[in-house]
């Protein structure tokens, strides 16, 4: 349901929401004895009963003499708590690797009931014609789906090349079509602190059809560069990762989206923000996932696990509900549909049973029950994807020398001193190091000794681009990877290219041609033999199984990374953003490698240094 939809319901029928309230009509939903969590207060409320008519709150209080027609359906609550749905106001439906019904049948359960995608990673392949897509299959799911319009793609003009460019026109339509109901993080925040013409025009599109500007400010300034991002307009930022960001972000009036996703564990370094300042006002703070796997989703839940993890952290269950209830509601601008248990509003809730382990027992969207006890009690109908979302990886197999970096002209031999990237655990950023390596017939080659292996880039796309511009190479550190492993991947954020990283160069060719032959996916590669392999044919960045499917082969790709020597848990996640040249401070896109550092326009730089 869209606002706009729930809008026109309520028209129609608020002579009978009132004679609902009022006790001359039955309701077809009563919710009975449960604790409410009232958000606007933030109170529980004893022995409540809830009334709902056609999908909309009608009465809140005791009901005991209201009557009962044939067919309210009635639900005893028994004293346990009952909550508005959550809402996860900044999400990526591709990261959980499953296309947009699976992704609903895995969150339900565990009490999402509205998201805010921004879908670039699927816009970075597809184009415009992805947004279409995305909007016309989520339109009927039991799930508020608000979809966010992708704004960078690419995130860096000039710097990078995806399978498409979405310019202030496309916006516009985007708008105008009703496929999207906000702007999407606005992740070239280089281009608007810095005044870059397209980045102001793509956000002038937003403000003149009045939606909601998120951002992505992953820049150290908190002083001049923040103050001109939020005066362009943007009005939120999952980006923090420091308490003292956090609060500068709040002070100025940026809602702070607090992440905690598959391997952005940001939540823990920011919940001080909160703890060690207990008087300040919480409304501009809300739970956010980002990014997670469906490993994750299945085995731990989706925006409630965020919100276990932020009471677990010490922040107040009550505080800790509003940051996924009422205030992204409000946020959104949306308090009058979602968000709390008013008379009214759409009846998205959830019954769980205690506040600190929360487990969700039973959930509620537009006053039809959908899950119980962790599963859905409906089959949604699966969509036929077109063969152009399927078909998205246009590359021919690939030979060992494709992955050769070769010395400067006429340099065969010596000692260089090389920029490698480093890769943090559970972080979105890199770090630049610099390591010694000896050239070898001209080329330089990885070390696993020294955990240097390499990073290459190919461009996937169909779009041509020039022959210089079609793959690029560097090292990185951190991955600890073993002699003869490589890893692949088609989830390269943000333009998704294949990226390939790997100690030995015919482990690298394997890897990469597996995805090559399958049509986009992960694959691991070790001793001459793929470890495993999983398939994401839907632009190279979504399977066709379900979430739990798709769970157990994900989990045996984690497990062959561990076995190819990375001890990381969600090691696949931090590898993916090895390609995305707007977070800090070095990144290879296939034009070459990126350095954003120091609050600094970004640059090209060369890997030998």
């Amino acid at each position: 349901m869209t606002y706009g939809e729930f809008l026109n319901r309520k028209s129609e029928i608020t002579a009978d929401l009132a004679a609902v309230a009022m006790g001359r009509q039955p309701g077809d939903l009563i919710i009975r004895n449960v604790r409410l969590v009232n958000v606007l207060l933030g109170i529980i409320e004893e022995n409540i009963d809830l009334i709902s008519y056609k999908g909309i709150i009608a009465f809140v209080g005791d009901a005991s003499a209201h009557p009962v027609g044939n067919e309210t359906k009635i639900i005893e609550g028994g004293g346990r708590y009952l909550l508005p749905g959550l809402i996860d106001s900044h999400m990526h439906v591709e990261s959980s690797m499953v296309d947009p019904v699976s992704f609903a049948e895995a969150v339900i359960p565990h009490g999402t009931t509205t998201i805010c995608p921004d879908i670039h990673e699927m816009t970075n392949v597809l184009g415009l014609p992805a947004v279409e897509l995305f909007h016309g299959s989520t339109k009927d799911l039991p799930l508020n789906v608000l979809t966010a319009m992708p704004v960078c793609v690419p995130s860096l003009p000039g710097m990078e090349d995806g399978g498409a460019r979405i310019l202030p026109e496309d916006v516009k339509k985007a708008y105008e079509k009703g496929w999207a109901a906000l702007q999407g993080e606005q992740m070239n925040f280089p281009g608007v602190i810095f005044g870059d013409s397209q980045a102001h025009a793509i956000g002038a599109e937003a403000l003149k059809a009045d939606r909601l500007m998120t951002g992505h400010y992953s820049s150290p300034d908190i002083r001049n560069g923040l103050n001109a991002f939020i005066a362009s307009g943007m009005t939120a930022c999952h980006e923090s990762t420091t308490a003292e960001e956090a609060l500068a972000k709040a002070a100025r009036g940026m809602n702070v989206q607090m992440r905690y996703g598959s391997a952005w564990l940001d939540l823990p370094n920011l919940v001080p923000a909160i703890l060690e300042n207990p008087e300040i006002d919480t409304r501009y703070f809300t739970l956010v996932t980002d990014d997670v796997t469906p490993r994750t989703i299945t085995r731990e839940g989706h925006l409630v696990r965020v919100l276990r993890e932020a009471v677990r952290l010490g922040i107040p269950a009550l505080k800790a509900i509003q940051m996924v209830t009422i205030n992204p509601s409000q946020l959104l601008g949306l308090d009058r549909w979602i968000g709390l248990l008013a008379p009214g509003r759409a009846a998205d809730m959830i019954i769980v049973d205690n506040l600190s382990d929360i487990t969700v027992e039973e959930v509620f969207t537009a006053g039809v029950k959908r899950a119980e006890g962790g599963r859905l009690i409906e089959d949604l109908p699966r969509p036929e994807w077109p063969h152009w979302a399927l078909k998205s990886v246009h590359l021919s197999p690939l030979a060992a020398h494709d992955f050769r970096l070769n010395l400067p002209a006429g340099k065969k031999e010596g000692s260089w001193n090389v920029r490698v990237i480093e890769l943090v655990e559970g972080m979105v950023f890199t770090k630049e190091k610099s390591a010694p390596m000896t050239g070898t017939e001209g080329a330089l080659l990885p070390d696993p000794t020294r955990d240097l292996a390499q990073v290459s880039l190919f461009y996937r796309h169909e779009a041509p681009v020039p022959d210089e511009h079609r793959s690029s190479g560097a090292f990185v550190t951190g991955l600890q990877l073993l002699p003869g492993t490589a890893y692949a991947s088609t989830v390269s954020h943000d333009c998704h290219n294949l990226l390939v990283v790997g100690t030995d160069h015919a482990a690298m060719t394997l890897a990469a041609n597996t995805l090559i032959a399958s049509g986009g996916g992960l694959a691991v590669v070790k001793d001459g033999r793929v470890l495993a392999h999983l398939a994401l044919p839907f632009a190279g960045l979504m399977s066709l199984k379900t979430a739990h499917e798709a769970a157990e082969e994900l989990e045996a790709v984690e497990q062959a990374l561990k076995e190819a020597g990375c001890p990381w848990p969600s090691a696949e996640m931090t590898i993916s953003l090895m390609g995305l040249v707007v977070l800090p401070e070095l990144h290879l896109s296939n034009r070459g490698l990126v350095r954003l550092k120091d609050g600094n326009p970004p640059e090209f730089v060369d890997f030998i240094n």
